[in-house]
């Protein structure tokens, strides 16, 4: 039903218009009335309106004045003049407000008024039919790239050749040559901190893609970009073998443009490597699994374009374990010291490139102690962080994202442990020797002999948080030390630190942490 709005200052003039034509039976629902300009303003801000009628002759604000200020709002909006004048300016005022009719009054017929309504239900279904293709169509690209990615998923798992390319044409990936070369890349994480937050990566693999689809046809060359579960750049080149043209020199001048695209719009640096060709759609997933072990086994390597080079696959050291490294780094924190934050960070590097830690081990431990050094800092585990973290490429990368957040934390200047007040050195005694009671800010107020309320306000005052988010922090802090030390289980942490139940102080852990337990340790 569309909803129809009468406006006139002659009140039989209404009765008559509404009896005059069977609303229902055009699909019309007389929504409103109204016997002034001013009141159908009103009207119309309360009431969805898709057809108004109304007189031009009225006090105060004329019809012609009422619908320049509906259609501002409403362009869609559809209008039938109705009005006892018939002087042309009247109706050259009409047209120029884009209305269905302009209608004498004294000369009006049902007919007339019905002709007039049946075109105005034409024009509004035309228009919502272009607005739901127009929607349709939106929904479609702004999917395309979800479909991609569902799609390249299925390349990694099907065997069909044939239905694979089949279902690539709908999607607008028409692979129809023998031969492919694949490409791996990624963003160079650490630079996302630069310009962007770090949940802006799906954005930003978005904005890629429409690079390289861009770039794709003005090289016109058969090259589509997927994103994997990672968040990789996977590009694929679809040819023809041709002994005229050196097809490998040409994918290569298409990644350097990609590249450079990306660095000069998205003001960030990549990594691309690409590989050798081979023939078939079924030959993606093998030439990926391939890719991605590569990838691991260049993670002390330097280099940030070009061919992938066969690599021995490591015997990686599981066995070190980095907490000499992280101890000084997080003195240099507590310390307030970048120069040798800075210093440890490359300790830290010479130690893991001459013992060759396993890249992921090295990784999610750089992972937990940053937790526990954002947990010293009163600072929110920033989630969208650690997860770049654990998937960067390189060494290099993520030393680089390291010391941006290391500087993040030292530029805060909120540590707990830095010339702390008596009375605060006093609270964290009390807490430490009371570790497997759940002590309340009642008990800290007594021991100190001070009034609850005065304590309240005065330890938000000296520590900029509240008690309760100090103590489970405090907590949080030495269950992190307990953790790493891999002696006792969960249950046995959590009693010892006065939680009586393992669910709650998995709870309070992931809160303060960031991470539950079990991920931490």
């Amino acid at each position: 039903m569309l909803n129809v709005m009468l406006v006139d200052d002659d009140v039989p003039m209404i009765k008559y218009l509404t009896k005059l034509i069977s609303w229902e039976s055009l699909g019309l629902r007389l929504a409103a009335t109204a016997h002034s300009g001013e009141s159908a303003i009103q009207i119309f801000h309360e009431t969805p309106l898709d057809l108004v009628i109304t007189d031009i002759g009225m006090p105060q604000m004329d019809g012609l004045e009422l619908v320049a200020q509906m259609k501002a709002l409403k362009p869609e909006l559809q209008v039938v003049f109705l009005t006892c004048h018939e002087e042309f300016h009247y109706a050259r005022k009409a047209v120029q407000l884009d209305a269905v009719d302009y209608l004498i009054k004294d000369e009006l017929t049902l007919e007339q008024l019905d002709v007039s309504l049946r075109k105005a239900i034409q024009l509004l279904t035309e228009a919502k039919n272009q607005v739901e293709d127009i929607v349709y169509k939106q929904d479609l690209i702004k999917n395309k790239d979800l479909l991609k990615q569902m799609y390249f998923q299925q390349l990694l798992k099907s065997s069909s050749a044939m239905e694979m390319l089949s279902y690539g044409k709908r999607l607008g990936i028409n692979w129809e040559h023998s031969h492919f070369i694949m490409a791996i890349g990624s963003f160079h994480r650490a630079s996302v901190h630069k310009q962007y937050k770090f949940e802006d990566m799906n954005l930003l693999l978005y904005a890629a893609g429409n690079i390289a689809d861009e770039l794709s046809l003005q090289s016109q060359q058969q090259v589509t970009l997927f994103s994997d579960q990672e968040g990789q750049m996977i590009c694929i080149y679809n040819f023809q073998p041709n002994l005229s043209l050196n097809t490998t020199t040409l994918f290569t001048d298409y990644l350097l443009s990609l590249r450079e695209l990306i660095r000069q719009y998205l003001k960030m640096d990549v990594f691309l490597h690409y590989g050798v060709p081979f023939k078939g759609v079924e030959g993606i997933r093998a030439n990926y699994k391939t890719m991605k072990q590569w990838q691991k086994s260049s993670f002390y390597e330097d280099d940030t374009f070009g061919l992938m080079k066969s690599l021995e696959v490591p015997l990686w050291n599981v066995t070190h374990s980095l907490e000499e490294q992280w101890d000084r780094i997080a003195v240099a924190v507590r310390e307030s010291n970048p120069c040798d934050i800075t210093q440890s960070l490359l300790a830290l590097e010479a130690f893991a490139r001459k013992e060759r830690l396993e890249s992921g081990m090295f990784l999610a431990a750089c992972s937990n102690r940053i937790r526990l050094i954002e947990l010293e800092a009163k600072q929110n585990s920033e989630e969208a962080f650690h997860s770049c973290l654990l998937r960067c490429k390189r060494l290099k990368e993520s030393l680089e994202l390291l010391n941006n957040k290391l500087m993040e934390l030292h530029a805060s200047k909120i540590n707990t442990n830095i010339d702390k007040k008596p009375k605060l050195q006093q609270i964290d005694r009390y807490i430490n020797d009371h570790l497997s009671e759940n002590i309340s800010m009642v008990d800290i107020a007594d021991y100190l002999f001070l009034n609850p309320s005065y304590f309240s306000r005065y330890f938000k005052q000296e520590t900029g948080v509240n008690f309760v988010d100090y103590y489970h922090r405090f907590k949080m802090k030495i269950a992190c030390s307990l953790l790493k030390e891999k002696q006792h289980n969960i249950e046995m942490i959590a009693l010892k630190l006065g939680y009586m139940e393992r669910t709650y102080f998995s709870r309070i852990f992931k809160k303060y942490v960031g991470v539950s337990p079990k991920h931490y340790k």
